[in-house]
């Protein structure tokens, strides 16, 4: 679903006397913009690898998107589902497959999944599970704990303290995004809601396109979450309380920019399947 634009978009656009046309972006442009987005970006990659090593082969990526972390994991031996509910995101990491790679690729929603098997790592990197609310992370640890090995691993990542204090705060700014030898220019819009509990972000290019054009804004919506109300979460769901490993960030402390909270199963549990 397309999330609304921001204020400050909405603003911009009616001052030029522009319309806009939002657009996902995880999918089908989009997807590409976001690929080329967060695709260089490596954190998280190592402390992931680090806890696959000691796992065993079947690893289950949630979220997989265009397989920043699905790719890695295949090069140090790792068999790799990879679920996404984007076919868009997917279609870009069939195109990056090694031939003969040990990877299925899987369309579904990671909230309502049946793979028919269980995994000795499943891993939701990239703070992909802020794309949930409450009640549809409920529905997404269910999930992972009916395909979890009975001493597998559940992986996730979250936003660390000085990363959260900045994605609670509105504001625009430009960055400029790599596609091959060119380098395209956005508006990076950020609104945070009243209570502070989600984010809108758009990205609209810069300069505008020419008129009459409508100009295209991606968008998304995502929760504000830390790492004490996903590790709660996790304990009322049927999972042990989370290890915590800092991840190492350019220009902040071991894990003030991202932690990868680490669970299996609590056996001892007496939860819903």
């Amino acid at each position: 679903m397309t999330a609304p634009l921001t204020l400050s978009v909405h603003r911009l656009l009616d001052d030029a006397g522009r319309r806009a046309e939002p657009r996902d972006v995880y999918a089908g442009d989009g997807a590409r913009f976001y690929d080329e987005l967060v695709g260089p970006d490596r954190s998280e990659i190592g402390e992931v690898l680090a806890v696959a090593r000691r796992s065993g082969p079947a690893v289950l990526d949630l979220a997989a998107g265009s397989g920043r972390v699905t790719l890695p994991l295949l090069r140090v031996g790792k068999s790799v589902t990879a679920l996404d509910l984007s076919p868009s995101m997917l279609q870009r990491l069939r195109d990056a497959l090694p031939p003969g790679a040990p990877c299925d690729l899987v369309v579904a929603d990671m909230r309502a999944f049946d793979l028919g098997r269980k995994f000795d790592l499943v891993v939701i990197a990239a703070t992909s599970i802020t794309l949930l609310d409450r009640d549809d992370r409920r529905r997404l640890f269910r999930a992972v704990r009916r395909h979890l090995a009975p001493t597998g691993t559940l992986l996730l990542s979250v936003a660390g303290d000085e990363a959260l204090r900045a994605l609670r705060t509105s504001g625009d700014r430009e960055i400029s995004v790599a596609s091959g030898d060119r380098v395209t220019r956005y508006l990076q819009s950020q609104q945070v809601d009243p209570d502070g509990s989600r984010r809108v972000v758009n990205w609209m290019p810069l300069p505008l396109p020419a008129p009459p054009e409508p100009v295209p804004v991606l968008t998304t919506r995502l929760q504000l979450l830390d790492a004490a109300t996903v590790a709660a979460e996790l304990e009322q769901n049927g999972f042990r309380p989370p290890a915590t490993i800092p991840v190492r960030s350019p220009g902040v402390a071991d894990g003030e920019g991202m932690l990868l909270l680490r669970t299996g199963v609590d056996d001892g549990g007496a939860h819903d399947a």
